[in-house]
């Protein structure tokens, strides 16, 4: 009893971090950088990682999807003492209005747990 109120309580899904080798981009070029996951302190079973590219709306802050950047099925069990990483490589779509854009990254467990990460972009034209 006591342990699932501490489950209630203290959210143990881990972490991941999508690490951009540049925020700054023009339409059209490749950006890099690497996913970082960290295990919750618990063993779970991940199945996959998903990342999205997202246009904000300004006004609002809500978000529409323009493409899926990856997606990696993976059947691995992590922990608090795993500590992975995973190279990331996508290229821009050649027309994008110049607006805000964000990364939302997803780590996904079994039972559908997830654990989320946003990472800005900024579209530059010359």
């Amino acid at each position: 009893m006591i342990a699932k109120i501490k489950r209630m309580i203290y959210r143990d899904v881990g972490k991941v971090d999508l690490i951009l080798d540049n925020n700054q981009l023009e339409p059209g070029e490749r950006i890099k950088g690497e996913f970082q996951l960290k295990g919750p302190k618990s063993k779970k079973k991940v199945s996959r990682l998903e990342c999205d590219l997202m246009q904000v709306n300004e006004d609002n802050e809500s978000e529409t999807m323009v493409e899926v950047a990856a997606t990696i099925y993976m059947s691995k069990v992590i922990d608090h003492e795993s500590y992975t990483k995973i190279p990331f490589s996508y290229s821009l779509p050649e027309s994008l209005p110049q607006t805000k854009y964000r990364f939302r990254t997803r780590l996904v467990f079994d039972k559908n747990v997830q654990c989320t990460d946003h990472d800005e972009i900024e579209i530059v034209k010359e």
